[in-house]
């Protein structure tokens, strides 16, 4: 796992702009999930990304999971030695996104039918596209989708990353 974007060039006015798709992974976790349970989901959804590039699945800028589990412990470890920074979503925003697993049980208690879709899509940003839809691991214990942020001039999750994260976000970006 690393933690990067996707970087490709757009014309902006004449001139070529860096553009970052970013990459924001989606988690809906239990309280027995596990790190192994969270790679192994995302073994999967690097199989069903579509149009990545050779080495590029493996890039994701933010990972999303509902406020309250960003400490879960399994999200710590899997997250290891890529520190990704971990965008902790209220259920209120996660409300609003068109999701596409519909969970009755989960529409009842948050208001959306996949915690994974909704958290992805909220923190990817306006427009983002759900590029995988909601995984679910064998054991049920964790979820996990993946949504793009609409490109644009380098601004791929530079809030949520914090000063310290903006050049590793960046990395690769031409002027």
């Amino acid at each position: 796992m690393e933690l990067a974007t996707v970087t490709a060039l757009q014309p902006q006015g004449g001139i070529a702009a860096p553009v970052h798709a970013c990459l924001v992974v989606g988690v809906g976790l239990r309280a027995q999930a596990t790190p192994a349970t969270l790679q192994a989901l995302w073994l999967q959804a690097q199989a069903l990304l579509p149009g990545q590039a050779p080495g590029q699945a493996d890039c994701f800028c933010a990972v999303a999971v509902l406020q309250g589990k960003a400490r879960h412990p399994a999200l710590a470890d899997w997250l290891g030695l890529a520190p990704a920074p971990v965008l902790a979503v209220p259920v209120e925003p996660m409300r609003h996104q068109p999701v596409a697993t519909q969970s009755p049980r989960l529409q009842a208690r948050y208001g959306t039918g996949s915690v994974a879709e909704a958290a992805a899509l909220a923190a990817a940003g306006p427009q983002a596209q759900l590029l995988v839809p909601r995984l679910v691991a064998e054991d049920g214990s964790a979820t996990l989708a993946v949504a793009r942020r609409r490109p644009s001039p380098l601004d791929c999750c530079m809030a949520a990353a914090g000063s310290g994260r903006a050049a590793a976000l960046t990395q690769g970006a031409t002027a």
